[in-house]
This record gives C-alpha cells, sequence and structure tokens, in this order.
C-alpha cells in the first residue's frame, strides 16, 4: 500500500491521483466492510460460545461423595467400567461371559461431592474412544492377569484379580470364548494390551464418553463401590 502511494505521489499527474483517489476510496469501503464482517462474526462466535458454556455447564447427576482415580482400584475406576458394562449387557443375553476392561490411563479427573455437570464428563474422558467387543480364548486370561499385575490395577466389571488371577464369576469349564468390552484404542493393542491383537472384534460407534453421561443421567445420583477389585 506504501509503495503504491509513493508511487502515485512520484507521478505527480491528476490522471495518477484520480486514480489513487478511486482506489483509495473502494480500499476504505473494503477494510470497513472487512471489519463490519469481523464485528458480526465476533458477535457469531459470542453467541456460540455462550450456547457451549450454557451446556457444558448443565448439571446432570450427583454424587454424594469423591470419585477418586487412583490404582489399583477406585470409585471412580469401577463407576466407568461397571457404566460400561451395563450400559452394554442391559439388552443384551450372550451364552458366554462378558467383562469390561479399560485402562487407567484414558481416565483424565476425579470427581468432588456434589452436583457433576456436563463439563465434568468431558474432562474425564476427553478421547473420542468408542466401544469395542472383543471376543477373546479363555486361554488369554492368563495374558489379562499378568498385565494386570505389572499395571497395578486397571477399571474392571463383571470380574474381580485376586491372588494374580482374573476371576469371572460365571466362566464355567465349557466355556472357550469370552467376551470383553473395551475401548477401539486398546482393542488394536495400545498400552501394550497386546493380547487384543488378532481377535475377533465387533466395533460400535458409540462413544465411552456418551456412555458415561448417559448412564449419569439415567442414575441421576451415581452408583458408587467402593470395593476393591484387585486383591493381590
Amino acid at each position: 500500500m506504501l509503495k503504491y502511494i509513493t508511487y502515485l505521489i512520484i507521478g505527480a499527474s491528476l490522471t495518477a491521483c484520480s486514480l489513487f483517489l478511486n482506489q483509495s476510496a473502494t480500499i476504505s469501503y473494503e477494510v470497513v466492510n472487512r471489519q463490519t464482517q469481523d464485528t458480526t462474526g465476533l458477535f457469531f462466535l459470542r453467541a456460540y460460545q455462550d450456547t457451549i458454556r450454557l451446556e457444558f455447564n448443565e448439571i446432570i447427576a450427583h454424587t454424594s461423595e469423591p470419585l477418586v482415580l487412583s490404582r489399583p482400584c477406585s470409585n471412580l475406576m469401577n463407576w466407568c467400567a461397571d457404566a460400561v458394562f451395563i450400559s452394554q449387557t442391559r439388552n443384551v443375553r450372550l451364552s458366554e461371559p462378558v467383562i469390561c476392561l479399560l485402562n487407567t490411563g484414558g481416565l483424565r479427573a476425579s470427581f468432588g461431592a456434589g452436583n457433576l455437570t456436563l463439563a465434568d464428563f468431558y474432562k474425564l474422558m476427553p478421547f473420542d474412544n468408542r466401544v469395542v467387543w472383543v471376543h477373546l480364548p479363555v486361554s488369554k486370561l492368563k495374558d489379562i492377569s499378568n498385565y494386570l499385575l505389572q499395571s497395578d490395577g486397571e477399571p474392571i466389571s463383571n470380574c474381580v484379580f485376586k491372588a494374580q488371577q482374573l476371576q469371572i464369576p460365571n466362566l464355567l469349564p465349557s466355556h472357550q470364548y469370552i467376551w470383553v468390552l473395551t475401548s477401539d484404542f486398546l482393542a488394536n493393542g495400545g498400552d501394550q494390551m497386546t493380547f487384543f491383537l488378532n481377535e475377533e472384534k465387533t466395533e460400535t460407534n458409540l462413544l465411552l464418553r456418551d456412555i458415561f453421561i448417559a448412564e449419569a443421567k439415567q442414575q441421576k445420583v451415581l452408583l458408587l463401590d467402593s470395593k476393591s477389585r484387585y486383591i493381590k
């Protein structure tokens, strides 16, 4: 712009000055128009942000005590694993046992006592991990047990880790397979859970976070289980 203005001054012609004035008027209009559009955009973004803020501040559940994320086992780890297990098996009847195995590292926040908002659950599960059913041979339960022993505890449901073994209440000698509910990240070998690799998988389009939110809304007051599921 400065180069162009300098060029016009050096030219010192009425024609050049006229051209300069016309273009300046055009540029001024464009600047004002752009500023108007920017202001309109800011108003739009502010309205959008206000809507998001209201949604994220919505109270969706209540807890009478804090939910703490802590190995080897905690009420928060139990609640998350139970939420997935309950939601996925509520209307399903299978001839083979079903358990849930998540990873502690995938949960990123604890809950204080009191009201819980939508934002709290996004802090708990910021990732877009989806639920996967893995059809796992019973022979690989030993691999899971070894993993739990080394990791010092992960969120589990419908099973307990006791005496260095994963114990499943309804597992019979006739069972050759179990179903494991987990995340797509873990089902693909994430966090070194390689025992899931090369096994039959049924993927869902359900986000873990959405399941947590839906279960919290249904419970209203979170159903807590502080009993340890990890007993060496």
